[in-house]
């Protein structure tokens, strides 16, 4: 491990874990760093700025960077090197950032942080050294998330926090050039819109100079050379329960369970839980107990609909040290589950998330990756997750159940890791299904809310206010052409009622609380 030392945006001091001085004859810190990737091609970077030397908690190195694939960063989050108005064209879960855990972000700063050289050397010319450290730093996390870098806020690496005059902070200049860098070329209008509109400003000439003179940048490099392989220890015994929600799917789920019967790693307990509205019904699972199956079954029929609900029943359920969240419409191979628990040592992970595609899709990824969102229905998470998460009923029969559980897991500390390669096919089953259509006291308004109030719920809950606002403008001008109101003045009339409407239904849910 090398330890490099700047301030003032001059390299310092750079020495080994031994503090023995290596020679390195560049003196700003992008240069050295490039250098030291170089010459030691094997070794973990951790940069540092002078002032918080003192505080490095070396301690805690070995178990933070177990594999080589991680980045890792700790800045004052509160004022971050881009400002918060990003948010206006990132629409992401990596930017509202819990300062106090470990969390997913591509948001780096040069106060303390830590990179393998092996990626420095992957990225080869692709990022612009001449815009200063933390550009760099933020510019090769945003690329290199994207192609398999895990990217984190990280405070463990300080004992406390990071001296304030220790964090930069951008220009507005240099944030339209990220932009444009970094973002299709429309969103830099579209930030220029916001900044007048929302924060007073007209930065028409830092617009203009980057839309004129800064070429986008999106040529990305290849992590996939770059191996994982966690160094975090594991129980070598793999234990996982499984939880299918279901209703009115009967032959699907059978074909599931045939198919879990014949894996090669067999799940401990499969807990199901099947909905029927109709207070009459009873189940109609049969199969459950008229066949013998490798695996204990839990059967709950209840008469309340709703995916969260089944699913927080069947989480309460659980015993293993692992759960797999499924879905009633899948069909996988036989060797589903060992390739997961073999994903799960590799990436030293608490929550895999797998490709879901529906016939004829194809898989685009070809690594392992952060995640953006979460997958209810193709996900296994690790009990330490599950002891603290539920799915919000604020959600019920709505959208964004999901999405707000990955945000949920993000917030404990832990991370959604994407596994391309472990694929299961969603048949989408055309009947069923664990959604029903309920009618909720809105349907009635004159004004219908826009968007639905469960999705500006996990909005107005999950993103910062700078994403709520550039969420609003895009729904905005996306549902114009959407709409049979062509007359502008009276498109913005109805918008800002429909928007009120929604806001207003959103403060009430959840709606049985």
């Amino acid at each position: 491990m090398i330890f490099l030392y700047h301030i003032n945006g001059i390299v310092e001091e750079i020495i080994d874990d031994q503090a023995i001085p290596i020679s390195i004859q560049e003196k700003k810190p992008v240069e050295a760093l490039l250098a030291m990737a170089k010459s030691y091609p094997e070794e973990w970077i951790v940069w540092c700025h002078s002032e918080n030397k003192e505080q490095l908690n070396t301690k805690e190195f070995p178990e933070l960077v177990h594999h080589k694939r991680r980045m890792l960063s700790y800045g004052d989050t509160a004022f971050p090197f881009l400002s918060p108005a990003i948010g206006y064209v990132e629409d992401s879960p990596f930017l509202k950032i819990n300062k106090s855990k470990t969390f997913p972000t591509w948001c780096m700063s040069s106060a303390v942080g830590a990179i393998h050289a092996s990626v420095i050397t992957a990225i080869g010319t692709s990022i612009t050294s001449t815009r200063g450290f933390d550009y760099f730093l933020n510019s090769l996390a945003k690329k290199g998330q994207s192609a398999g870098l895990l990217c984190y806020h990280e405070p463990l690496l300080l004992h406390s926090a990071p001296k304030e005059k220790t964090v930069a902070k951008a220009s507005v200049s240099l944030q339209y050039i990220f932009t444009k860098e970094h973002f299709k070329a429309s969103w830099l209008f579209f930030l220029f819109m916001c900044h007048v509109r929302y924060e007073k400003k007209f930065p028409l000439i830092a617009c203009l100079y980057a839309s004129l003179f800064v070429k986008n940048n999106h040529t990305g490099f290849d992590m996939t050379t770059i191996p994982i392989q966690s160094t975090k220890e594991r129980s070598e015994k793999f234990e996982i329960d499984v939880i299918i929600p279901t209703l009115g799917r009967k032959m699907y789920l059978y074909d599931v369970l045939q198919d879990f019967s014949k894996q090669t790693v067999v799940p401990q307990k499969i807990i199901i839980v099947e909905q029927n509205p109709d207070l009459e019904s009873n189940s109609e699972l049969d199969y459950l107990t008229a066949e013998q199956w490798p695996f204990l079954i839990e059967h709950q029929f209840i008469h309340q609909t709703g995916a969260c609900n089944a699913r927080n029943k069947a989480l309460k359920k659980t015993t293993a040290d692992w759960i797999f969240l499924f879905d009633d419409d899948n069909r996988f191979d036989a060797t589903l589950l060992e390739r997961i628990a073999k994903a799960i040592k590799e990436t030293g992970t608490h929550c895999l998330n797998m490709s879901y595609l529906q016939k004829g899709e194809v898989e685009k990824y070809k690594t392992y990756k952060q995640w953006e969102t979460f997958g209810s229905g193709c996900s296994v998470v690790h009990r330490d997750i599950i002891n603290n998460a539920l799915f919000d009923m604020a959600l019920e029969h709505g959208y964004g159940e999901d999405v707000d559980f990955g945000v949920q897991i993000r917030n404990l500390g832990y991370d959604v890791i994407y596994a391309p390669h472990i694929q299961i096919l969603h048949l989408k089953a055309p009947i069923g299904g664990f959604r029903s259509l309920p009618t909720f006291p809105w349907n009635e308004d004159k004004v219908l809310p826009k968007p639905a109030p469960q999705i500006l719920y996990h909005r107005i809950k999950n993103t910062t206010t700078q994403q709520l606002r550039g969420y609003k403008w895009v729904l905005f001008l996306k549902y114009y052409f959407r709409q049979q109101i062509k007359n502008p003045f009276s498109y913005i009339s109805y918008f800002k009622k429909a928007w009120n409407k929604s806001d207003y239904w959103a403060k009430k849910l959840p709606l049985d609380g």
